[in-house]
This record gives C-alpha cells, sequence and structure tokens, in this order.
C-alpha cells in the first residue's frame, strides 16, 4: 500500500469517528456506520416533561375560570382566536378547529409523545399522519371540527421518539430513527374506505438502510432522498419510487457527510445554467450545502455556506427558488438569541450568500418550516405555530402575521411543543404536531397575496388551488359540488372551502 493510500485511509477512519469538530454529528466506530444522535435530539430527550392536557373542550370549561365556552364554539374542541385568547390557549389571526390528543391518537396504547406530521388529500378528502412513539396515525380531517381516527400503522421494528413522512401520489413513505426501521410504503387510499381505528400493516418494505432520521420525496421527479441514516455517512441516500411498490436505491451522496434534513427540486431560480436540473438543498448542521443531483451516477457538491451557527436544521426555498429559508435548531438554546430565522441568498447556486436573519417574537426554538405563497409556517417548539410573511427576502425582511400558541405557559428555548406543521391543504387548514400535547386544526385568518401565482401544477396544488388549462386558479373559481370535489377543491356544507 502506497504511503498517500495509507493517509487517506487514516483520514477516512477518522472522518468516520468524528466528521469534524463542534456541532457535527459523529460517527461510531464500527462496521454499521451508525450516527450518534444530534445535539438537539439529546437536548430534547433531556427536556421531557408530562403529556399535556388540551386547553379547550368541556373538562377544560369546567376547570378554568375563562370565559370560553364549548356551546359557542363551531366544534366540541374548537375555539375562535377573540383578545389574543382560543380557549387556554394564545393566539393571533389563527382559529383552533380542532385538537385530538395524544392519549386518543394512540387508541391502542395510551399516551405517547408526538413527533412529525405530514398531510394528504384525495378526492376533496383530508388526512393527517401524524408520527407517536409506536408509529404512525391516520387521521381524517376534511371535517375540521370533527376529526376522525382512521388507524395506525405500527412501527416496523422497536419504538422511537423521531419519525418522518413524505408522501408520493397515493403512498406514504416513513422513516425512524428506530434501529432497523428502514422505510416502510403504506397505500393511502386504504384510508378511504378503512373502518374507524384500524390497524394497519405497511403496504411494502425498504431495507436499504436500517434508520434514518428524515426523508424527502421529489414528487415531480419520484426520486426520495433519506437522509441521517446508517448509510452514506448519513448524507443523501437516493431512492427511485417510479413504482412506489418497487423501489431501488440509484444513488448516494457522502462527500459533506450527515444531513439532517434537505429539500430537493427541478430548480427553475435565476441560475441559468441549471435550470431544469434537479438539485438538493440540505440543512448540514453547520452548512447549507447545495447539490447536484441530475444525474445520479455523477452526484456533484455545487457549494456549501456557513454562518455564526448553532445547528443548521431544516429549510425550504422560496416559490422562485432565489432564496433558501432555514431555520437553526440550537442558537436560541445556546446563545439566548430570539428566534432567528435564516436567509440564504441562493441566486448563484455555486456562490451563494448569507444574507441574515429575521428576529421574532420569542426566544423560543424554531423546529420546522414550510414556505406556501408569500408565507412561511413554522413550528417554532414553546413559541406552537407561527405565521410570517415575507415582505423582502432580500433583505431577510419578514412580518409575524400570526401564530397559535400551543405551549402557553412558556416561549422558553426549551424542546417541547411544536414539532412540525403541514400547510398545503386545499382547505388552507393547517395541522401542528405537538410533542406532549396531540394534533391541532388550525385556521389561518390572514389574507395571503397572490395564493395562486403558480407555474407547475405541483406547486399550484401545494397552494391549495386548481390547475386548468396549464393555468393555476382559485378554488373559488368553481361552481357546484361536483366539479369542485373534481378539481381538488373541498367541498362541506354545501358550498365552496378555499383558502
Amino acid at each position: 500500500m502506497g504511503i498517500k493510500v495509507k493517509v487517506k485511509l487514516a483520514v477516512a477512519l477518522v472522518a468516520s469517528i468524528s466528521v469534524v469538530t463542534g456541532s457535527r454529528t459523529r460517527y461510531l466506530n464500527d462496521h454499521t456506520n451508525r450516527t450518534i444522535p444530534h445535539q438537539g435530539c439529546l437536548r430534547l430527550l433531556e427536556n421531557r416533561i408530562p403529556i399535556q392536557s388540551k386547553l379547550v373542550g368541556e373538562d377544560y370549561e369546567k376547570e378554568s375560570r375563562s370565559s370560553y365556552m364549548v356551546k359557542s364554539q363551531a366544534g366540541p374542541t374548537a375555539a375562535k382566536c377573540v383578545n389574543g385568547k382560543a380557549g387556554g390557549y394564545n393566539c393571533k389571526n389563527v382559529d383552533l378547529l380542532s385538537v385530538v390528543s395524544l392519549n386518543v391518537l394512540n387508541f391502542n396504547g395510551g399516551s405517547e409523545y408526538g413527533n412529525d406530521i405530514w398531510g394528504w388529500a384525495k378526492n376533496g378528502r383530508e388526512f393527517a399522519m401524524m408520527g407517536i412513539k409506536s408509529g404512525t396515525v391516520f387521521v381524517e380531517v376534511t371535517d375540521p371540527y370533527k376529526p376522525v381516527i382512521v388507524g395506525k400503522l405500527p412501527t416496523h421494528t422497536s419504538s422511537s421518539d423521531w419519525r418522518d413522512i413524505k408522501t408520493i401520489g397515493s403512498y406514504a413513505c416513513i422513516v425512524s430513527e428506530a434501529s432497523g426501521h428502514g422505510m416502510q410504503i403504506f397505500d393511502l387510499s386504504r384510508l378511504l374506505n378503512a373502518s374507524p381505528k384500524t390497524v394497519f400493516s405497511e403496504t411494502r418494505y425498504y431495507n436499504g438502510f436500517g434508520n434514518a432520521h428524515n426523508i424527502f420525496i421529489n414528487e415531480d421527479t419520484s426520486f426520495a432522498y433519506a437522509v441521517g441514516s446508517n448509510k452514506c455517512f448519513g448524507g443523501l441516500h437516493i431512492i427511485n419510487l417510479k413504482n412506489p411498490l418497487s423501489p431501488k436505491q440509484v444513488g448516494c451522496f457522502s462527500s459533506d457527510y450527515y444531513s439532517h434534513d434537505v429539500q430537493c427540486v427541478v430548480y427553475n431560480g435565476p441560475h441559468k445554467l441549471y435550470k431544469g436540473k434537479e438539485i438538493c438543498f440540505a440543512s448540514n448542521e453547520d452548512t447549507v450545502t447545495i447539490i447536484d443531483v441530475d444525474n445520479k451516477n455523477n452526484i456533484r457538491q455545487l457549494s456549501k455556506k456557513s454562518y455564526q451557527y448553532g445547528y443548521t436544521h431544516q429549510g425550504w426555498l422560496t416559490e422562485d427558488h432565489s432564496y433558501f429559508v432555514f431555520n437553526d435548531e440550537a442558537d436560541e438554546y445556546y446563545y439566548s438569541y430570539k428566534t432567528r430565522t435564516h436567509v440564504l441568498d441562493i441566486r448563484n447556486l455555486e456562490n451563494p450568500k448569507y444574507i441574515g436573519y429575521h428576529n421574532g417574537r420569542t426566544h423560543a426554538i424554531d423546529h420546522n418550516l414550510y414556505v406556501k405563497g408569500n408565507l412561511i409556517h413554522q413550528a417554532n417548539y414553546r413559541a406552537g405555530y407561527n405565521v410570517l410573511e415575507i415582505k423582502d427576502a432580500s433583505k431577510a425582511q419578514f412580518q409575524e402575521k400570526g401564530y397559535f400558541d400551543i405551549f402557553p405557559s412558556s416561549d422558553s428555548s426549551n424542546f417541547n411543543g411544536a414539532w412540525s406543521t403541514y400547510p398545503y391543504f386545499p382547505s388552507g387548514n393547517v395541522i401542528v404536531s405537538g410533542i406532549e400535547q396531540g394534533l391541532f386544526v388550525l385556521s389561518y385568518k390572514g389574507v395571503q397575496s397572490n395564493t395562486c401565482a403558480a407555474k407547475s401544477l405541483q406547486l399550484c396544488f401545494r397552494k391549495g388551488c386548481v390547475w386548468r388549462n396549464k393555468k393555476c386558479g382559485e378554488c373559488s373559481s368553481i361552481n357546484g359540488e361536483k366539479p369542485c370535489r373534481n378539481n381538488g377543491c373541498v367541498w362541506m356544507k354545501k358550498k365552496l372551502q378555499y383558502v
């Protein structure tokens, strides 16, 4: 063996044990390529508190001294946001339509902590998918005031505090930090005719990795990206899902090691060289790393950008693909900052520029965010659900338009409260998962400008709009129940429900 080869092997061995100093996730020195939980995960376990009771409903009305009364609300756990209060929750411009407690969600096993959430819509019906320790629970929220628990898919192996769910067409793909869990594939069409509280079995199982922290699916290309797994040194493990029932690994990107989360798109931004190519934007603990994955046999890192970081956690592109808005899970915790929403200028993918950050109202830790139109929907742990309007992304200028605080007793920088949110239902309703609280169905009352300005079917759908004649339009332009349902809008109470 030559000296150069030995040096490379030594460097690789060191890297496999401790990949970069500071916040970088470390790897166990064995042949399984397993990751050690990152800082945020460890702090979350340290911050465990008991399951919390809902602050609406008949029991709350009896116990509270507020003016809240169930009979004056639209549903048994609904609460209008009036004068900064919705039942026992603090709020601004956001109504509570319903909440499902954790003990109710886990109908066959008692209260368990919650984690990730995602949504699925079909034929005018809407479903929430929420992770809990022992599996994934499916809840129909078509009538947002009376959610119905359709069933549960148990974990493939053991229980875990981390589960992540995404969809492709009528299939859900679920990963977990549970050892040997792999990826569960579930046919969501089974929800349409299932009896309430059905215990489901997975439709298919993918064993190309064991544990994984997150998964992203680019529905425009039908490729899935598992990250934080025990393969690819925690980087991008790429799966072809053109046939979701026959998943196949087609690529691996490990050059920048562990990715905590990622968003991949068919790029349509201002950098002309990459228009039409599939580009990934990875939140890699201490950098945002931009990767050209268009050729799965020749994946290229285009750039990576750092900043004064705590832990680069997750982010989402603005819809013009010019800016990447992201959160840092540790800067509030370690430096006592107010909630910082960071912005990266990605108009040049090979030379991104860190613009700065927006200071939030509280010191709560931001966990997950999603962009829809000109709004940023955030799950900010103890501050709950937060809505920012993008005023000028080039200057990181946002304005808070609303919030719903599912943890009203404190807005401190601890790892409790809102885990994630899903704002892409055709109805415009938003779902939020609470770690100690359960599933919330919310309605943001603010007005969003240019709601249906979208150039592709996928973006149009995610805005809750209608794609007709290669144009994106408002659901409000549809008249009648049948055309409403046929166009993916929601018909309820003999009228159109739209964003």
